[in-house]
């Protein structure tokens, strides 16, 4: 009892901290907001547009949200009249579209009539809660005063900011009791003991109550924004990590018989796992496009509470529970794997680095989009909407592009308005108003304004009248700026997680060769698994381009998640070598690693797998990247792919 009384005090001490922030901090939700400025600095060219819109024109300071109304049979011009006079005696804050001739409505009319828009603006500087809020008050107004006979489908801007909060909103729930209910069900299938399905479940749930909280009081006392993405895919890595761990101890405290005695034996390993993670999804801090540095808070909290969890609190949670006996069973499926890697290396890597080699080539192949609306279900109503617009109208409708001349002198402004009018992508510029020296007027696009043809004509048009004192504000020349700053963002972080992990690893192996090779080896790992994930899902899916932002939270996530089975591999050889030679030491290493990180691998797999049932593409396509990514570096890099290079490249 003497010796349980240390392991209860610690778990007491969990508990009371769970307590206690329960009714001190705020949840993560709570706090939850949106980057401001699209997540662009306010140095952004696009910012600094808008900006000056909004100080010469104050009519442009608010969301635009579109609102499609749909009669299949085609209103008259009765019935459309008495919907602009009705949304007009509703809303001030409405063009008087029901003022205007009927003959100059065609901008807004279709030409058969079955479909005519009407955009409204969202005044001031909403956060996004307050945005769904508002968006929601006005579709239940609008139902209730528009006649049945029209369909209505609300998108710009404000309803695509709406949709998306509604979509995570419903979905974290769900995406919590998914993976409790998969880690659940994997580890009773694997140890076919409840008491070890249980605890590292109970575990989790504790270092979630204290995560969630410590979250909470960070967003609601600091300038960082906690934003609803970062949360969700906390909730994963939190419990598929503990599980991680929960197995690792486990599998050391059956073969010690003593926790104490198996902590020790484990504890390198946890603090490097731990430190792996936590130098990937640091460096994210480094990163300019604020959707991405808002990551590297939530998850620093994450893992380094994880952390110390994996150090006290899971030990006490498995030695104070009367553990049922299990026979250390010798998987000959792990003994041929450390056989045939240590003793045909070359058999073994070269069809490995074929295989990998041909995914990472696949990898530089795909195309990434900006246009968040095709991550979105295609019944929901800001892509219907859209659809409708690009149907009826032009795509360009659902976000123009606004263009604002500092200049006085009327031969400059005619001169810059005509060139534009001349681009082939440029559908129509409607009619300028000046301030104070300014002149802007709006330009719709023939594409998609999300879509790179778009993203390609803003940025031409901004680079033809740079010197001419000419300014380009609008959702196109936001994804412009995005572009540009995701690639320099990309490729900072990959460089910076690489060197990090890179130098960890020399230090934990005393090692320059070893940790080399196993960065060579999880580097090709991540470019197999979305290259292959991206030609999966064109193939079966008809995808044919992806959100941008998913190399970068792939590839963070699957070097750091995927670098902790090396570690137990390494650590592991550490103790084999000092009894065994080199190339036995790899093999035995292998033989007695394989079991706990394969069920490590595949639970974890498994908790990301589990994105891919959330309505939001770009998140289907992220899980299935790194539960891919995960089981190619659980059952190929590391029992093979890696002691196959280590023993190729040992000392003699």
């Amino acid at each position: 009892m003497k010796n349980k009384s240390h392991w209860l005090i610690i778990i007491a001490t969990w508990l009371s901290i769970v307590i206690l922030l329960s009714f001190l901090a705020p949840s993560g939700k709570e706090v939850a907001s949106s980057s401001k400025n699209a997540g662009l600095p306010e140095t952004a060219l696009s910012i600094q547009a808008d900006k000056m819109l909004k100080e010469k024109f104050s009519t442009s300071d608010g969301l635009p949200l579109i609102i499609v109304f749909e009669n299949k049979k085609g209103a008259s011009d009765e019935e459309i009249q008495e919907v602009l006079q009705l949304m007009e005696k509703n809303y001030s804050n409405m063009p008087r579209f029901s003022q205007i001739p009927l003959e100059q409505r065609a901008s807004f009319v279709s030409e058969d009539q079955k479909t005519f828009f009407i955009p409204l603006i969202l005044q001031g500087n909403l956060e996004s809660k307050e945005v769904h809020e508002e968006v929601k008050e006005i579709k239940n107004n609008v139902s209730q005063i528009v006649p049945s006979e029209f369909k209505i489908y609300y998108t710009g801007p404000a309803g695509i900011a709406s949709d998306t909060i509604e979509l995570f909103s419903q979905a974290d729930l769900i995406l919590l009791l998914a993976t409790v209910g998969i880690i659940f069900i994997l580890l009773i299938l694997i140890y076919r003991s409840f008491l070890l399905a249980i605890i590292p479940l109970i575990g989790a749930s504790i270092v979630y109550g204290v995560v969630d909280r410590l979250i909470g009081l960070t967003g609601k006392f600091t300038s960082i924004t906690i934003e609803n993405q970062a949360l969700s895919i906390m909730t994963i890595l939190l419990f598929a990590v503990i599980t991680d761990y929960s197995l690792l101890l486990y599998a050391r405290y059956k073969e010690e018989q003593d926790m104490k005695v198996a902590l020790a034996r484990t504890r390198e390993t946890i603090l490097f796992s731990g430190g792996t993670i936590l130098a990937g999804v640091a460096t994210l801090s480094f990163a300019i496009y604020e959707p991405y540095r808002n990551f590297a808070p939530v998850f620093v909290i994450a893992v380094i509470t994880m952390l110390i969890a994996g150090l006290t609190l899971l030990p006490a949670l498995f030695a104070v529970v009367k553990m049922p006996k299990q026979k250390n069973k010798k998987s000959k499926l792990w003994i041929l794997a450390g056989n045939i890697s240590t003793q045909k290396p070359w058999r073994v890597a070269l069809p490995i680095l074929l295989l990998v080699g041909i995914g990472t080539w696949h990898a530089t192949t795909t195309v990434y989009s900006y246009d968040l609306l095709e991550s979105f279900p295609k019944e929901l109503s800001s892509r219907e909407g859209f659809k409708k617009l690009g149907e009826a109208f032009s795509e360009g409708e659902i976000a123009p592009t606004t263009i604002l001349i500092k200049s006085t002198d009327d031969n400059t402004i005619s001169s810059i308005i005509e060139k534009i009018e001349d681009r082939p992508l440029v559908d129509q510029v409607r009619p300028s108003s000046e301030a104070d020296g300014h002149t802007q007027f709006s330009v719709i696009l023939k594409a998609n304004p999300y879509s790179k043809e778009a993203l390609d004509e803003i940025e031409n048009i901004r680079d033809q009248f740079k010197e001419q004192n000419v300014q380009v504000s609008g959702e196109t020349a936001k994804q412009v700026d995005i572009r540009n700053i995701n690639g320099r963002d990309t490729s900072l972080v990959m460089i910076l997680t690489t060197v990090l992990i890179g130098a960890m690893l020399a230090f934990q192996t005393k090692s320059i060769r070893v940790s080399l090779l196993i960065i060579v080896s999880i580097l090709l790992s991540f470019g197999a698994s979305l290259g292959f994930s991206t030609w999966i899902f064109n193939l079966l899916f008809n995808y044919s381009s992806f959100s941008y932002r998913i190399p970068l939270y792939s590839f963070v996530f699957l070097v750091a998640l995927g670098v902790d089975y090396s570690i137990m591999l390494m650590s592991r050889l550490k103790e084999e070598r000092k009894q065994l030679s080199e190339q036995e030491a790899i093999a035995k290493s292998v033989e007695l690693t394989g079991g706990v990180i394969s069920a490590a691998g595949l639970i974890l797999a498994a908790t990301f797998a589990v994105l891919i049932t959330q309505p939001v593409m770009e998140l289907k396509v992220f899980g299935f990247v790194v539960a891919f990514g995960v089981l190619i570096d659980t059952f190929i890099v590391r029992p093979l792919l890696l002691p196959a290079l280590l023993t190729i490249t040992r000392k003699k």
